[in-house]
């Protein structure tokens, strides 16, 4: 095979039958079936996309940010090629691709595309990542989960969870941070982004100067009051976040005085009082 199509059963809010139905038209274009919407378990899709990987020369990817991490935490990135079609919520990488267009226009562009390679994140070498945080994104992404096991998806779940996370629940730390070797105190801390390219969820654009491929970490520290952090949610909407400190390196480590928990790739990660980020160059191929 040269193109297989994998998405995931119980991402997003569409049932299997939609899915089928949303790649119908981008699975033509790619000559290739879909796989994966009989899984029944994490393992299961995983096994699926091994499987598959080691059987054609792309797996392409439909779904959210958090499908695309499950698969590149499930292959040997170092010897499989991946694609992306966007069919999740807030598809951070949707924006960072600059995807235009349905899934059918998406596909014709993956078909005539060219192979590239991108950096990762090893997140506490437990994890690989194209976005991480530390801070209150981790307690957003948990309501938002909660919001969407009940049925409710769509920016407006995200934003009230953000405020729920923000007024009742996320309670800031205060520690140091390391940058290769420099450290940084990291009083009050509401958020630690750490990424390789600038968006996270629904175009959000909160660290403007991030690249694919620079082999650099990108980090924005953030420990503003709500009049700032307001400002900084409604520049990322428009130009681009202007909030925070901005930060580059190869490595990053973090000591707080109590536990916050972690967000990879829009999935909520662990709670820890230390964590540790490198760059991972050229880890990814990826065609788009």
């Amino acid at each position: 095979m040269h193109y297989a199509i994998i998405t995931n059963p119980v991402s997003g809010g569409m049932t299997v039958d939609e899915k089928h139905y949303a790649l119908a038209r981008a699975a033509e274009i790619l000559k290739a079936d879909i796989h994966g919407l009989d899984t029944a378990s994490a393992e299961e899709f995983s096994n699926c996309a091994r499987d598959l990987a080691s059987r054609c020369e792309v797996l392409v990817v439909a779904g959210g940010d958090g499908t695309l991490s499950d698969i590149i935490n499930s292959i040997d990135t170092s010897k499989n090629t991946v694609a992306f079609l966007p069919l999740g919520t807030g598809n951070a990488m949707g924006h960072a691709l600059k995807y235009k267009g349905d899934l059918a226009e998406i596909a014709v562009r993956l078909r005539d595309g060219k192979i590239h390679q991108f950096d990762l994140i090893s997140c506490n070498e437990k994890r690989r990542a194209f976005i991480a945080s530390v801070g209150i994104e981790g307690t957003i992404v948990r309501h938002w989960q909660k919001s969407r096991a009940r049925g409710s998806s769509g920016f407006k779940a995200y934003f009230l969870a953000t405020l729920s996370s923000y007024f009742r629940e996320y309670k800031r730390a205060n520690g140091m941070i390391e940058v290769d070797g420099k450290r940084i105190e990291a009083k009050n801390l509401l958020s630690l982004v750490i990424v390789k390219q600038p968006y996270l969820g629904f175009g959000m654009k909160v660290v403007p100067r991030a690249r694919f491929d620079d082999g650099q970490l990108h980090i924005r520290l953030v420990n503003s009051g709500l009049v700032k952090t307001s400002f900084g949610i409604l520049t990322a909407f428009t130009f681009g976040n202007l909030v925070g400190q901005y930060l580059t390196g190869r490595e990053l480590t973090v000591q707080l005085d109590r536990p916050l928990v972690s967000q990879c790739d829009g999935n909520e990660g662990w709670e820890a009082k230390s964590f540790s980020f490198k760059i991972l160059p050229k880890a990814l191929k990826i065609k788009c």
